[in-house]
């Protein structure tokens, strides 16, 4: 250790126990190509549909020992080092470029030590009572987007029913809260009313240690069913300090991977799936004729293209049923469609030929 020019406080270079074991590592050694490191193996785990979304940013926390009746240095730097990843999270809360909700700003920041799981401690001071230090944290900017950002538009189709996981996962009634705060409070589920009940289950995996990082990693699962069809079900891997921490990111992340495809799913919204949609100019005069001559819809638009299926965003204020009624007796040109499948309430499949 070493003191700083013209201070009576002492550097300590910062060192960090390999979780689960009793090595330590120098926090200077830890950055460059080991931190690239997480990303890399997060392309591995979840293949070309993870965003390269992960920025670093910083944030300072400082921690007096006169805070507590009973100094504890360990229970210091703990409290110090809360407060920078919470500055940390605070600095990328503020480089997001969407009209941020309020309510959902609050309920991120509560939940920091889930966005902040991934750190590295920059430089620590202490004098053996007070500490000082600089982390910095990766954090998601385009689910922290999704997260915060307002939302417009109808109501969720469905309304929060059995919330289940496995051994892997923690606490299952602690568990159950963080499903209904995150689902609901993203805005992807109802947690009363009339709606459908959709269930959700979790699955996590400890993947362990990830080598040259002295992160930990895991995977969480998050699968929703509504009257025994799939409604969502997404994979998302998490890279944290601790194992805890990792699964705590790992959760907050598949929910919010799964709110967002639930948020495609709105009260006054319907999903049509076209098959055999080309040539193009099929969905151009679909998309007109539903317009023009289909009582109920207001609006339709292109929502998504995937393995040759075409996906369209019907809003108005049909059912699946009497979307699937109308299109029944649509005289189109050059061509005609077939009713498929209606997934109530909000799914219908048709094909053009």
């Amino acid at each position: 250790m070493q003191r700083g020019a013209g201070s009576d406080r002492i550097r300590v270079r910062h060192r960090v126990t390999r979780h689960g074991h009793g090595r330590a590592w120098s926090g200077r050694a830890w950055s460059g190509r080991a931190w690239s490191w997480i990303g890399a193996l997060a392309l591995l785990l979840a293949g070309p549909a993870l965003e390269a979304s992960a920025a670093p940013v910083r944030g300072a926390g400082q921690a007096k020992a006169a805070e507590t009746k009973s100094p504890n240095l360990s229970q210091t730097r703990a409290r110090a080092l809360r407060r920078a990843r919470r500055a940390a999270l605070e600095a990328a809360l503020r480089q997001v470029s969407v009209p941020v909700d309020p309510a959902a700003r609050k309920a991120v920041l509560e939940s920091a030590d889930a966005w902040t799981g991934a750190y590295r401690v920059l430089s620590e001071l202490s004098n053996g009572e007070d500490v000082d230090l600089e982390v910095e944290v990766e954090v998601d900017l385009v689910r922290l987007t999704k997260r915060v950002g307002k939302r417009e538009g109808g109501k969720p189709v469905f309304r929060l029913g059995d919330v289940g996981a496995a051994e892997g996962c923690g606490e299952t009634t602690a568990l159950a809260s963080v499903v209904r705060a995150e689902l609901a409070g993203q805005g992807g589920v109802a947690l009363d009313g009339k709606a459908p009940t959709l269930d959700v289950a979790l699955d996590c995996r400890d993947l362990g240690e990830v080598q040259h990082t002295y992160l930990h990693a895991v995977q969480v699962r998050v699968t929703a069913t509504a009257e025994g069809r799939t409604i969502t079900d997404v994979t998302t891997p998490a890279f944290a300090t601790t194992a805890d921490e990792a699964l705590a990111a790992g959760v907050q992340r598949a929910l919010t991977d799964a709110s967002t495809e639930l948020l495609a799913r709105r009260q006054g919204q319907l999903r049509v799936k076209v098959q055999s949609p080309l040539p193009a100019a099929r969905i151009r005069r679909l998309e007109t004729a539903m317009r023009n001559s289909v009582l109920g819809v207001d609006e339709v638009e292109v929502g998504a293209v995937s393995n040759g299926v075409v996906e369209l965003h019907v809003r108005g204020g049909l059912t699946a049923k009497a979307l699937a009624h109308g299109l029944g007796g649509l005289a189109l040109p050059g061509f005609s469609l077939t009713v498929v499948r209606v997934e109530p309430p909000d799914v219908l499949t048709i094909r053009l030929q």
